[in-house]
Protein backbone atom coordinates (compact mmCIF):
# COMPACT_ATOMS: atom_id res chain seq x y z
CA UNK A 1 0.00 0.00 0.00
CA UNK A 2 1.43 3.43 -0.86
CA UNK A 3 0.77 6.92 0.42
CA UNK A 4 1.19 10.29 -1.27
CA UNK A 5 2.18 13.60 0.23
CA UNK A 6 -0.49 15.48 -1.71
CA UNK A 7 -2.74 17.57 0.49
CA UNK A 8 -6.43 16.82 -0.04
CA UNK A 9 -9.50 18.76 0.87
CA UNK A 10 -11.30 17.45 3.99
CA UNK A 11 -14.04 15.90 1.84
CA UNK A 12 -11.50 14.19 -0.35
CA UNK A 13 -9.63 13.01 2.70
CA UNK A 14 -12.80 11.46 4.14
CA UNK A 15 -13.40 9.68 0.85
CA UNK A 16 -9.91 8.24 1.06
CA UNK A 17 -10.58 7.10 4.60
CA UNK A 18 -13.52 5.09 3.30
CA UNK A 19 -11.72 3.60 0.32
CA UNK A 20 -8.24 2.92 1.73
CA UNK A 21 -7.71 -0.25 3.69
CA UNK A 22 -4.83 -1.14 6.00
CA UNK A 23 -1.92 -2.98 4.49
CA UNK A 24 -0.43 -6.26 5.54
CA UNK A 25 0.91 -4.69 8.71
CA UNK A 26 -2.55 -3.96 10.03
CA UNK A 27 -3.94 -7.30 9.07
CA UNK A 28 -1.17 -9.15 10.87
CA UNK A 29 -1.98 -7.41 14.08
CA UNK A 30 -5.16 -9.39 14.64
CA UNK A 31 -5.82 -12.97 15.53
CA UNK A 32 -9.04 -12.79 13.56
CA UNK A 33 -10.55 -10.60 10.85
CA UNK A 34 -9.35 -7.08 11.51
CA UNK A 35 -11.62 -4.09 11.92
CA UNK A 36 -10.13 -1.54 9.49
CA UNK A 37 -10.08 1.77 11.29
CA UNK A 38 -7.77 4.12 9.40
CA UNK A 39 -7.56 7.54 11.04
CA UNK A 40 -7.54 10.21 8.37
CA UNK A 41 -4.85 12.90 8.26
CA UNK A 42 -7.38 15.56 9.19
CA UNK A 43 -9.04 15.59 12.61
CA UNK A 44 -11.52 12.73 12.94
CA UNK A 45 -12.94 10.24 15.34
CA UNK A 46 -13.95 6.64 14.80
CA UNK A 47 -17.61 5.85 14.76
CA UNK A 48 -17.46 2.22 13.73
CA UNK A 49 -15.86 0.35 10.91
CA UNK A 50 -15.40 2.68 7.92
CA UNK A 51 -17.14 5.68 9.54
CA UNK A 52 -15.32 8.89 10.33
CA UNK A 53 -16.65 12.21 11.56
CA UNK A 54 -15.09 15.55 12.39
CA UNK A 55 -14.61 16.43 16.00
CA UNK A 56 -13.66 19.62 17.77
CA UNK A 57 -10.18 18.54 18.88
CA UNK A 58 -7.27 20.72 18.00
CA UNK A 59 -6.06 19.40 14.63
CA UNK A 60 -2.77 17.64 14.18
CA UNK A 61 -0.70 19.64 11.66
CA UNK A 62 -0.88 17.25 8.77
CA UNK A 63 0.96 19.45 6.26
CA UNK A 64 3.79 19.97 8.68
CA UNK A 65 3.94 16.33 9.72
CA UNK A 66 3.83 13.97 6.74
CA UNK A 67 5.11 11.25 9.05
CA UNK A 68 1.80 11.37 10.85
CA UNK A 69 -0.06 10.78 7.60
CA UNK A 70 2.04 7.73 6.84
CA UNK A 71 1.53 6.24 10.28
CA UNK A 72 -2.19 6.89 10.17
CA UNK A 73 -2.57 5.05 6.91
CA UNK A 74 -0.11 2.21 7.52
CA UNK A 75 0.27 1.57 11.23
CA UNK A 76 -2.68 3.40 12.68
CA UNK A 77 -4.88 0.33 12.54
CA UNK A 78 -2.55 -1.93 14.47
CA UNK A 79 -3.88 -1.48 17.97
CA UNK A 80 -7.52 -1.33 16.97
CA UNK A 81 -7.35 -4.23 14.59
CA UNK A 82 -6.38 -6.57 17.39
CA UNK A 83 -9.39 -8.78 17.94
CA UNK A 84 -10.12 -9.13 21.65
CA UNK A 85 -12.55 -8.51 24.46
CA UNK A 86 -12.61 -6.08 27.36
CA UNK A 87 -14.65 -7.05 30.38
CA UNK A 88 -17.09 -4.50 31.75
CA UNK A 89 -16.73 -0.79 31.24
CA UNK A 90 -13.92 0.67 29.21
CA UNK A 91 -10.84 1.94 31.00
CA UNK A 92 -10.10 5.63 31.35
CA UNK A 93 -9.01 7.29 28.13
CA UNK A 94 -5.41 8.42 27.75
CA UNK A 95 -4.72 12.13 27.46
CA UNK A 96 -4.09 13.07 23.81
CA UNK A 97 -1.08 15.09 22.67
CA UNK A 98 -0.94 17.40 19.64
CA UNK A 99 1.71 18.86 17.38
CA UNK A 100 5.17 17.41 16.94
CA UNK A 101 6.22 14.07 18.36
CA UNK A 102 8.15 14.45 21.61
CA UNK A 103 11.17 12.32 20.80
CA UNK A 104 12.24 12.32 24.46
CA UNK A 105 8.94 11.06 25.81
CA UNK A 106 8.23 7.57 27.09
CA UNK A 107 5.01 5.65 26.71
CA UNK A 108 3.41 2.29 27.34
CA UNK A 109 1.49 -0.51 25.69
CA UNK A 110 -1.58 -1.45 27.71
CA UNK A 111 -2.75 -4.95 26.81
CA UNK A 112 -6.30 -6.13 27.45
CA UNK A 113 -6.53 -9.91 27.16
CA UNK A 114 -10.00 -11.40 26.91
CA UNK A 115 -11.60 -14.43 25.31
CA UNK A 116 -12.90 -14.50 21.76
CA UNK A 117 -13.70 -10.85 21.22
CA UNK A 118 -13.57 -8.79 18.07
CA UNK A 119 -12.53 -5.51 19.69
CA UNK A 120 -14.96 -3.48 17.58
CA UNK A 121 -16.09 -1.34 20.52
CA UNK A 122 -12.67 -0.86 22.11
CA UNK A 123 -10.36 1.99 21.17
CA UNK A 124 -6.62 2.58 21.43
CA UNK A 125 -7.17 5.39 23.94
CA UNK A 126 -8.86 2.89 26.27
CA UNK A 127 -12.40 4.08 25.66
CA UNK A 128 -15.26 1.84 24.61
CA UNK A 129 -17.15 -1.06 26.11
CA UNK A 130 -17.00 -4.73 25.27
CA UNK A 131 -17.70 -7.80 27.35
CA UNK A 132 -15.89 -11.05 27.79
CA UNK A 133 -13.97 -13.16 30.25
CA UNK A 134 -10.58 -11.79 31.21
CA UNK A 135 -7.58 -14.06 30.67
CA UNK A 136 -4.87 -14.01 33.31
CA UNK A 137 -1.28 -15.27 33.23
CA UNK A 138 -0.62 -14.38 29.59
CA UNK A 139 2.77 -12.77 29.03
CA UNK A 140 3.66 -10.29 26.29
CA UNK A 141 7.05 -8.84 25.39
CA UNK A 142 7.89 -5.78 23.28
CA UNK A 143 10.95 -5.76 21.01
CA UNK A 144 12.14 -2.44 19.50
CA UNK A 145 12.55 -2.30 15.73
CA UNK A 146 15.96 -0.67 15.95
CA UNK A 147 16.32 -0.23 12.20
CA UNK A 148 13.45 2.29 12.17
CA UNK A 149 13.80 5.83 13.50
CA UNK A 150 10.47 7.57 14.01
CA UNK A 151 12.13 10.95 13.78
CA UNK A 152 12.75 10.27 10.09
CA UNK A 153 10.03 10.65 7.49
CA UNK A 154 11.59 7.93 5.33
CA UNK A 155 11.21 5.36 8.10
CA UNK A 156 7.50 6.11 8.35
CA UNK A 157 7.43 5.29 4.63
CA UNK A 158 9.10 1.97 5.46
CA UNK A 159 6.46 1.29 8.08
CA UNK A 160 3.73 1.73 5.48
CA UNK A 161 4.98 -1.32 3.59
CA UNK A 162 6.06 -3.40 6.58
CA UNK A 163 4.92 -7.01 6.54
CA UNK A 164 4.57 -8.80 9.88
CA UNK A 165 4.33 -12.54 9.20
CA UNK A 166 2.45 -14.78 11.59
CA UNK A 167 5.71 -16.61 12.23
CA UNK A 168 7.57 -13.50 13.39
CA UNK A 169 7.29 -14.72 16.99
CA UNK A 170 7.74 -18.41 16.28
CA UNK A 171 10.59 -18.18 18.76
CA UNK A 172 9.05 -15.64 21.14
CA UNK A 173 12.34 -14.99 22.93
CA UNK A 174 14.16 -14.26 19.66
CA UNK A 175 11.63 -12.93 17.13
CA UNK A 176 12.54 -12.00 13.58
CA UNK A 177 11.19 -9.46 11.11
CA UNK A 178 12.39 -9.72 7.52
CA UNK A 179 14.45 -6.73 6.43
CA UNK A 180 14.47 -5.17 9.89
CA UNK A 181 16.67 -5.32 12.95
CA UNK A 182 15.22 -6.03 16.36
CA UNK A 183 16.73 -5.14 19.69
CA UNK A 184 16.50 -7.11 22.89
CA UNK A 185 13.34 -7.20 24.92
CA UNK A 186 12.38 -3.67 25.92
CA UNK A 187 9.87 -4.84 28.47
CA UNK A 188 7.32 -7.52 29.26
CA UNK A 189 4.22 -7.89 31.37
CA UNK A 190 1.81 -10.63 32.42
CA UNK A 191 -1.94 -10.15 32.57
CA UNK A 192 -3.59 -10.17 35.96
CA UNK A 193 -7.04 -11.23 37.03
CA UNK A 194 -8.59 -8.38 35.05
CA UNK A 195 -6.81 -9.49 31.88
CA UNK A 196 -4.69 -6.35 31.78
CA UNK A 197 -0.93 -5.91 31.55
CA UNK A 198 1.15 -2.80 30.94
CA UNK A 199 4.57 -2.69 29.31
CA UNK A 200 5.81 0.71 30.43
CA UNK A 201 8.87 2.90 30.07
CA UNK A 202 8.97 2.56 26.28
CA UNK A 203 10.85 5.20 24.32
CA UNK A 204 9.61 6.65 21.04
CA UNK A 205 9.96 3.79 18.59
CA UNK A 206 8.10 1.07 16.70
CA UNK A 207 7.79 -2.19 18.64
CA UNK A 208 7.09 -5.77 17.65
CA UNK A 209 4.89 -7.32 20.35
CA UNK A 210 4.93 -11.09 20.93
CA UNK A 211 2.79 -13.27 23.14
CA UNK A 212 5.47 -15.31 24.89
CA UNK A 213 3.55 -17.47 27.36
CA UNK A 214 -0.02 -18.46 28.16
CA UNK A 215 -1.85 -21.03 30.30
CA UNK A 216 -2.23 -24.46 28.75
CA UNK A 217 -5.99 -24.00 28.34
CA UNK A 218 -5.36 -21.07 25.99
CA UNK A 219 -4.79 -22.04 22.38
CA UNK A 220 -3.90 -19.92 19.38
CA UNK A 221 -1.58 -17.23 20.62
CA UNK A 222 -2.20 -13.68 19.49
CA UNK A 223 -0.55 -12.94 16.18
CA UNK A 224 2.54 -10.74 16.42
CA UNK A 225 1.75 -7.08 15.91
CA UNK A 226 3.52 -3.71 15.69
CA UNK A 227 2.69 -0.75 17.89
CA UNK A 228 4.31 2.67 17.67
CA UNK A 229 5.01 4.99 20.56
CA UNK A 230 3.37 7.42 19.99
CA UNK A 231 0.30 6.27 18.10
CA UNK A 232 -1.86 8.64 16.03
CA UNK A 233 -5.52 8.59 17.01
CA UNK A 234 -8.34 11.08 16.50
CA UNK A 235 -5.99 13.77 15.27
CA UNK A 236 -3.64 13.49 18.22
CA UNK A 237 -0.73 11.39 19.48
CA UNK A 238 -1.20 8.68 22.12
CA UNK A 239 1.87 7.75 24.14
CA UNK A 240 -0.06 5.15 26.16
CA UNK A 241 -1.63 2.79 23.63
CA UNK A 242 -4.34 0.23 24.45
CA UNK A 243 -4.39 -2.99 22.43
CA UNK A 244 -6.87 -5.87 22.46
CA UNK A 245 -5.50 -9.22 21.28
CA UNK A 246 -7.80 -12.18 21.72
CA UNK A 247 -7.34 -15.78 22.76
CA UNK A 248 -9.32 -18.96 22.37
CA UNK A 249 -9.84 -21.15 25.41
CA UNK A 250 -10.29 -24.91 25.39
CA UNK A 251 -11.86 -27.08 28.06
CA UNK A 252 -12.50 -30.76 28.61
CA UNK A 253 -15.28 -32.74 30.29
CA UNK A 254 -15.50 -36.28 31.63
CA UNK A 255 -18.50 -38.31 32.69
CA UNK A 256 -19.32 -41.94 33.49
CA UNK A 257 -21.88 -44.06 31.67
CA UNK A 258 -24.79 -45.77 33.42
CA UNK A 259 -23.38 -48.84 35.14
CA UNK A 260 -26.51 -50.79 34.22
CA UNK A 261 -24.99 -51.22 30.75
CA UNK A 262 -21.95 -53.05 32.07
CA UNK A 263 -22.85 -54.84 35.31
CA UNK A 264 -22.80 -54.17 39.02
CA UNK A 265 -20.14 -56.53 40.27
CA UNK A 266 -16.38 -56.74 40.53
CA UNK A 267 -14.90 -57.41 37.09
CA UNK A 268 -17.47 -55.22 35.36
CA UNK A 269 -16.40 -52.57 32.88
CA UNK A 270 -16.67 -48.90 33.82
CA UNK A 271 -16.91 -46.54 30.85
CA UNK A 272 -15.73 -42.91 30.89
CA UNK A 273 -16.60 -40.69 27.89
CA UNK A 274 -14.31 -37.65 27.64
CA UNK A 275 -15.33 -34.72 25.42
CA UNK A 276 -13.93 -31.41 24.20
CA UNK A 277 -14.92 -28.88 21.56
CA UNK A 278 -12.59 -28.13 18.66
CA UNK A 279 -11.65 -24.43 18.75
CA UNK A 280 -11.73 -22.30 15.61
CA UNK A 281 -8.27 -21.43 14.33
CA UNK A 282 -7.03 -18.79 11.93
CA UNK A 283 -6.18 -19.87 8.40
CA UNK A 284 -2.46 -19.82 9.08
CA UNK A 285 -2.73 -21.48 12.50
CA UNK A 286 -2.69 -25.26 12.95
CA UNK A 287 -2.68 -27.79 15.75
CA UNK A 288 0.81 -28.96 16.62
CA UNK A 289 -0.48 -31.73 18.85
CA UNK A 290 -3.80 -32.80 20.32
CA UNK A 291 -3.95 -35.46 23.00
CA UNK A 292 -6.53 -36.65 25.51
CA UNK A 293 -4.91 -38.30 28.50
CA UNK A 294 -6.69 -40.28 31.22
CA UNK A 295 -4.81 -41.37 34.32
CA UNK A 296 -6.89 -44.42 35.21
CA UNK A 297 -7.00 -45.71 38.79
CA UNK A 298 -4.75 -48.65 39.64
CA UNK A 299 -7.87 -50.68 40.53
CA UNK A 300 -8.74 -50.86 36.82
CA UNK A 301 -7.40 -53.53 34.48
CA UNK A 302 -7.87 -54.27 30.77
CA UNK A 303 -7.62 -50.57 29.91
CA UNK A 304 -8.86 -49.55 26.48
CA UNK A 305 -10.19 -46.76 24.29
CA UNK A 306 -13.25 -48.17 22.59
CA UNK A 307 -14.21 -45.26 20.34
CA UNK A 308 -13.09 -41.81 19.21
CA UNK A 309 -15.51 -39.60 17.29
CA UNK A 310 -15.30 -36.16 15.70
CA UNK A 311 -18.78 -34.78 15.35
CA UNK A 312 -20.78 -37.57 13.71
CA UNK A 313 -17.69 -39.26 12.24
CA UNK A 314 -16.11 -42.26 13.91
CA UNK A 315 -12.37 -41.83 13.59
CA UNK A 316 -10.04 -44.64 12.60
CA UNK A 317 -7.44 -45.93 15.02
CA UNK A 318 -3.84 -45.81 13.74
CA UNK A 319 -4.95 -43.48 10.93
CA UNK A 320 -6.52 -40.52 12.70
CA UNK A 321 -5.19 -41.31 16.16
CA UNK A 322 -3.15 -43.79 18.14
CA UNK A 323 -3.67 -45.12 21.66
CA UNK A 324 -0.78 -45.31 24.09
CA UNK A 325 -1.14 -47.28 27.35
CA UNK A 326 1.73 -46.83 29.77
CA UNK A 327 1.04 -48.24 33.19
CA UNK A 328 -2.43 -46.98 34.01
CA UNK A 329 -2.15 -43.88 31.83
CA UNK A 330 -4.14 -44.07 28.60
CA UNK A 331 -3.56 -41.40 25.95
CA UNK A 332 -5.33 -40.74 22.66
CA UNK A 333 -2.83 -39.04 20.34
CA UNK A 334 -4.00 -37.47 17.10
CA UNK A 335 -1.82 -38.12 14.09
CA UNK A 336 -0.93 -35.56 11.44
CA UNK A 337 -3.99 -36.68 9.45
CA UNK A 338 -6.13 -36.36 12.56
CA UNK A 339 -4.82 -32.87 13.28
CA UNK A 340 -5.77 -31.84 9.76
CA UNK A 341 -9.31 -33.10 10.33
CA UNK A 342 -9.52 -31.16 13.58
CA UNK A 343 -8.57 -27.92 11.83
CA UNK A 344 -11.59 -28.19 9.54
CA UNK A 345 -13.98 -29.24 12.32
CA UNK A 346 -14.22 -26.06 14.38
CA UNK A 347 -17.10 -26.16 16.84
CA UNK A 348 -17.51 -29.93 16.64
CA UNK A 349 -17.09 -32.28 19.57
CA UNK A 350 -14.26 -34.74 20.02
CA UNK A 351 -15.38 -37.72 22.13
CA UNK A 352 -13.09 -40.48 23.37
CA UNK A 353 -14.42 -43.37 25.46
CA UNK A 354 -12.01 -44.81 28.04
CA UNK A 355 -12.79 -48.12 29.75
CA UNK A 356 -11.39 -50.39 32.43
CA UNK A 357 -12.49 -53.36 34.55
CA UNK A 358 -12.80 -52.98 38.31
CA UNK A 359 -10.46 -55.43 40.05
CA UNK A 360 -10.65 -54.40 43.71
CA UNK A 361 -12.58 -52.15 46.06
CA UNK A 362 -10.02 -50.64 48.42
CA UNK A 363 -11.61 -47.66 50.14
CA UNK A 364 -14.48 -47.94 47.67
CA UNK A 365 -14.06 -44.53 45.98
CA UNK A 366 -12.44 -44.78 42.53
CA UNK A 367 -11.63 -41.31 41.19
CA UNK A 368 -10.45 -40.22 37.77
CA UNK A 369 -9.68 -37.08 35.80
CA UNK A 370 -8.61 -36.55 32.20
CA UNK A 371 -6.46 -33.87 30.58
CA UNK A 372 -6.42 -32.13 27.22
CA UNK A 373 -2.90 -31.54 25.94
CA UNK A 374 -2.85 -29.34 22.86
CA UNK A 375 -1.17 -26.36 21.28
CA UNK A 376 -1.26 -24.46 18.03
CA UNK A 377 1.25 -22.50 16.01
CA UNK A 378 1.25 -20.23 13.00
CA UNK A 379 2.60 -22.72 10.54
CA UNK A 380 1.88 -26.09 8.99
CA UNK A 381 0.69 -29.28 10.64
CA UNK A 382 3.74 -31.31 11.68
CA UNK A 383 4.30 -34.57 9.82
CA UNK A 384 5.14 -36.19 13.14
CA UNK A 385 3.45 -34.53 16.11
CA UNK A 386 5.48 -34.58 19.33
CA UNK A 387 4.93 -37.80 21.23
CA UNK A 388 4.95 -36.62 24.83
CA UNK A 389 4.48 -32.85 25.14
CA UNK A 390 4.42 -31.69 28.73
CA UNK A 391 2.67 -28.32 29.09
CA UNK A 392 2.31 -26.81 32.52
CA UNK A 393 -1.14 -27.21 34.08
CA UNK A 394 -3.07 -28.47 31.04
CA UNK A 395 -6.87 -28.17 31.23
CA UNK A 396 -8.33 -31.02 33.26
CA UNK A 397 -11.80 -32.44 33.73
CA UNK A 398 -13.70 -32.21 36.97
CA UNK A 399 -13.11 -35.34 39.02
CA UNK A 400 -15.40 -38.28 38.25
CA UNK A 401 -15.97 -40.92 40.92
CA UNK A 402 -17.48 -44.39 41.10
CA UNK A 403 -18.19 -46.01 44.47
CA UNK A 404 -18.00 -49.70 45.33
CA UNK A 405 -18.51 -51.86 48.42
CA UNK A 406 -18.58 -55.47 49.54
CA UNK A 407 -21.14 -57.76 51.17
CA UNK A 408 -20.17 -60.10 54.03
CA UNK A 409 -22.67 -62.77 55.10
CA UNK A 410 -22.37 -64.98 58.21
CA UNK A 411 -24.05 -68.39 57.98
CA UNK A 412 -24.71 -69.98 61.40
CA UNK A 413 -26.54 -72.86 63.13
CA UNK A 414 -29.81 -71.59 64.58
CA UNK A 415 -29.24 -73.76 67.69
CA UNK A 416 -25.72 -72.39 68.19
CA UNK A 417 -25.26 -68.97 66.59
CA UNK A 418 -21.54 -68.98 67.32
CA UNK A 419 -21.13 -71.98 65.05
CA UNK A 420 -20.58 -71.16 61.38
CA UNK A 421 -21.97 -73.40 58.68
CA UNK A 422 -20.08 -74.25 55.51
CA UNK A 423 -21.66 -75.15 52.20
CA UNK A 424 -24.54 -72.66 52.00
CA UNK A 425 -24.93 -71.24 48.47
CA UNK A 426 -26.21 -67.71 47.80
CA UNK A 427 -27.00 -65.42 44.87
CA UNK A 428 -27.28 -61.63 44.94
CA UNK A 429 -29.75 -59.54 42.94
CA UNK A 430 -30.48 -55.89 42.27
CA UNK A 431 -33.30 -54.36 44.28
CA UNK A 432 -36.32 -52.78 42.63
CA UNK A 433 -35.69 -49.67 44.75
CA UNK A 434 -31.91 -49.61 45.11
CA UNK A 435 -31.75 -46.38 47.11
CA UNK A 436 -34.54 -46.99 49.60
CA UNK A 437 -33.90 -45.64 53.08
CA UNK A 438 -34.51 -49.12 54.54
CA UNK A 439 -33.29 -52.13 52.58
CA UNK A 440 -34.82 -54.80 54.82
CA UNK A 441 -37.94 -55.08 52.68
CA UNK A 442 -36.15 -54.99 49.32
CA UNK A 443 -37.45 -57.18 46.51
CA UNK A 444 -35.25 -58.60 43.80
CA UNK A 445 -35.25 -57.80 40.10
CA UNK A 446 -33.37 -59.12 37.10
CA UNK A 447 -30.84 -61.91 36.92
CA UNK A 448 -28.27 -62.81 39.56
CA UNK A 449 -25.33 -60.39 39.55
CA UNK A 450 -21.96 -61.63 38.35
CA UNK A 451 -19.19 -60.70 40.76
CA UNK A 452 -15.62 -61.72 40.06
CA UNK A 453 -16.81 -63.99 37.26
CA UNK A 454 -19.35 -65.98 39.28
CA UNK A 455 -23.02 -65.68 40.19
CA UNK A 456 -23.12 -68.11 43.16
CA UNK A 457 -21.20 -67.76 46.40
CA UNK A 458 -20.59 -70.55 48.95
CA UNK A 459 -19.95 -70.15 52.67
CA UNK A 460 -16.58 -71.35 53.93
CA UNK A 461 -15.68 -73.43 56.96
CA UNK A 462 -16.31 -70.48 59.27
CA UNK A 463 -19.66 -69.75 57.64
CA UNK A 464 -18.43 -66.60 55.89
CA UNK A 465 -19.68 -65.58 52.46
CA UNK A 466 -17.61 -62.68 51.09
CA UNK A 467 -19.08 -61.06 47.98
CA UNK A 468 -16.37 -58.53 47.14
CA UNK A 469 -17.14 -55.62 44.84
CA UNK A 470 -20.70 -54.40 44.34
CA UNK A 471 -21.52 -51.06 42.71
CA UNK A 472 -22.91 -48.42 45.06
CA UNK A 473 -23.10 -45.11 43.13
CA UNK A 474 -21.19 -42.56 41.05
CA UNK A 475 -20.75 -38.80 40.89
CA UNK A 476 -22.91 -38.34 37.79
CA UNK A 477 -26.13 -40.30 38.14
CA UNK A 478 -28.70 -39.57 40.83
CA UNK A 479 -28.36 -39.88 43.74
CA UNK A 480 -24.80 -38.67 43.15
CA UNK A 481 -22.18 -40.33 45.36
CA UNK A 482 -24.78 -42.14 47.49
CA UNK A 483 -23.03 -43.98 50.32
CA UNK A 484 -25.18 -47.12 50.26
CA UNK A 485 -27.29 -49.23 47.92
CA UNK A 486 -29.86 -52.01 48.45
CA UNK A 487 -29.36 -55.53 47.12
CA UNK A 488 -31.27 -58.79 47.66
CA UNK A 489 -29.59 -61.96 48.94
CA UNK A 490 -31.15 -65.31 48.05
CA UNK A 491 -30.10 -68.65 49.57
CA UNK A 492 -30.35 -71.25 46.82
CA UNK A 493 -28.95 -74.22 48.78
CA UNK A 494 -28.56 -74.88 52.50
CA UNK A 495 -25.77 -76.93 54.13
CA UNK A 496 -26.54 -80.63 54.41
CA UNK A 497 -28.92 -81.35 57.28
CA UNK A 498 -30.20 -77.78 57.52
CA UNK A 499 -33.31 -76.05 56.25
CA UNK A 500 -32.86 -73.47 53.45
CA UNK A 501 -33.86 -69.88 54.22
CA UNK A 502 -37.37 -69.53 52.83
CA UNK A 503 -37.51 -65.80 52.01
CA UNK A 504 -35.32 -63.28 50.18
CA UNK A 505 -33.09 -61.14 52.36
CA UNK A 506 -32.76 -57.39 51.76
CA UNK A 507 -29.22 -56.20 52.47
CA UNK A 508 -27.40 -52.85 52.54
CA UNK A 509 -24.07 -52.46 50.76
CA UNK A 510 -22.01 -49.44 51.81
CA UNK A 511 -19.06 -47.80 50.07
CA UNK A 512 -15.77 -49.38 51.11
CA UNK A 513 -14.81 -52.59 52.86
CA UNK A 514 -16.96 -54.06 55.66
CA UNK A 515 -15.04 -54.88 58.84
CA UNK A 516 -17.70 -57.14 60.35
CA UNK A 517 -20.76 -58.81 58.85
CA UNK A 518 -23.50 -57.12 56.88
CA UNK A 519 -26.05 -59.84 57.63
CA UNK A 520 -26.30 -63.09 59.64
CA UNK A 521 -28.37 -65.95 58.24
CA UNK A 522 -29.47 -68.75 60.59
CA UNK A 523 -30.37 -72.27 59.53
CA UNK A 524 -32.36 -74.82 61.56
CA UNK A 525 -31.86 -78.56 61.30
CA UNK A 526 -33.97 -80.75 59.10
CA UNK A 527 -36.78 -82.82 60.72
CA UNK A 528 -35.84 -86.58 60.79
CA UNK A 529 -38.36 -89.38 59.88
CA UNK A 530 -39.42 -91.97 62.65
CA UNK A 531 -36.82 -94.58 63.59
CA UNK A 532 -37.38 -98.41 63.73
CA UNK A 533 -38.64 -99.77 67.20
CA UNK A 534 -35.35 -101.52 67.81
CA UNK A 535 -33.93 -98.23 68.16
CA UNK A 536 -34.18 -95.75 70.93
CA UNK A 537 -37.90 -95.21 70.52
CA UNK A 538 -38.52 -99.04 70.89
CA UNK A 539 -36.68 -99.13 74.18
CA UNK A 540 -38.81 -96.36 75.58
CA UNK A 541 -41.96 -98.16 74.49
CA UNK A 542 -40.85 -101.41 76.11
CA UNK A 543 -40.14 -99.56 79.34
CA UNK A 544 -43.62 -98.11 79.29
CA UNK A 545 -45.18 -101.52 78.62
CA UNK A 546 -43.12 -103.06 81.41
CA UNK A 547 -44.24 -100.41 83.83
CA UNK A 548 -47.87 -101.06 82.90
CA UNK A 549 -47.44 -104.83 83.43
CA UNK A 550 -45.83 -104.29 86.81
CA UNK A 551 -48.60 -101.95 87.84
CA UNK A 552 -51.22 -104.48 86.69
CA UNK A 553 -49.55 -107.28 88.61
CA UNK A 554 -49.34 -105.23 91.77
CA UNK A 555 -52.98 -104.35 91.50
CA UNK A 556 -53.95 -108.02 91.07
CA UNK A 557 -51.96 -109.06 94.14
CA UNK A 558 -53.57 -106.35 96.24
CA UNK A 559 -57.09 -107.38 95.21
CA UNK A 560 -56.48 -111.07 96.00
CA UNK A 561 -55.04 -110.16 99.37
CA UNK A 562 -58.15 -108.22 100.35
CA UNK A 563 -60.40 -111.07 99.25
CA UNK A 564 -58.44 -113.58 101.31
CA UNK A 565 -58.70 -111.42 104.38
CA UNK A 566 -62.42 -110.99 103.95
CA UNK A 567 -63.00 -114.80 103.65
CA UNK A 568 -61.07 -115.50 106.76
Amino acid sequence: MSLTRTHHSPAATRRRAHSDRPGELGRRAATGPARPLTPEPTPCRTGGPGRFERESQKPMQTNRHPAGRRLAAAVGVVALSLSGLIGGAGVASADPSYGNIDQNATGSIIIHKHLNGDGTEANPDGSGNVSGAAVSDVTFAAYPITSLDLSKSSDWDTLSGLNVPDSACANPTAPTLAGQELGGEAGSATTGGNGQATISGLSVRAYLVCETAAPANIVQKAKPFVVTIPYPYNGSWLYDVNVYPKNTEVSIEKTVEDQAQYGYGLGSVVSFPVTTMVPALEDTSNFQYFQIKDQMDARFSDLAVTQVTLGSETLTADTDYTVDITGNTVTVKFTSAGLTKLKSAAGQQVRAVFQGKVTSVGDGAIKNTAQLITDTAYGSVPDTPPDNPDPENPPSTPEVQTNWGDLKVQKVDADSTSTGLAGAIFEVYNATDPYAADCSGATKTGDPIRVGGQTQFTSGANGLVNITGLYVSDSVHSPANATQRCYVLVEVEAPAGFVKQSGDIGVTVKTGTTSGYDVTVENGKQAVPGLPLTGAQGKVLMMIIGAVLILTAATTVAVRSRRATATA
